[in-house]
């Protein structure tokens, strides 16, 4: 949904949890569930961008997910900012550098 993300998400960055989960100090299990939903054409979308981007980062094929419900789609559409149909993501790196997770 989002055009970009920043890679820093709590304590952790998106670059770092790809590389956890990449080197297998980090399972997928370790974190939430990505919560997804689906749209009247039948696509589906994440609201939770940056756990996305370190799993997709990492080169994984199965992630876990969880269906939203109508309410928490609805409290976060105004994130719906990307123009290319969410085929990728900026990753905001700081200090005006960025990179492109697809």
């Amino acid at each position: 949904m989002q055009s970009s993300i920043k890679n820093q998400t709590g304590s952790h960055t998106v670059l770092e949890n790809a590389e956890a989960l990449r080197n297998g100090t980090l399972k997928p299990s370790d974190l939430p569930n990505i919560k997804v939903w689906k749209d009247d054409a039948g696509k589906i979308w994440t609201l939770d961008h940056r756990r996305l981007g370190a799993f997709k980062q990492a080169g994984l094929d199965e992630i876990p997910i969880q269906w939203a419900t109508p309410e928490e789609v609805a409290s976060q559409m105004w994130k719906m900012t990307t123009k290319n149909g969410g085929t990728s993501i900026k990753l905001k790196l700081g200090n005006g550098e960025s990179m492109i997770i697809k």
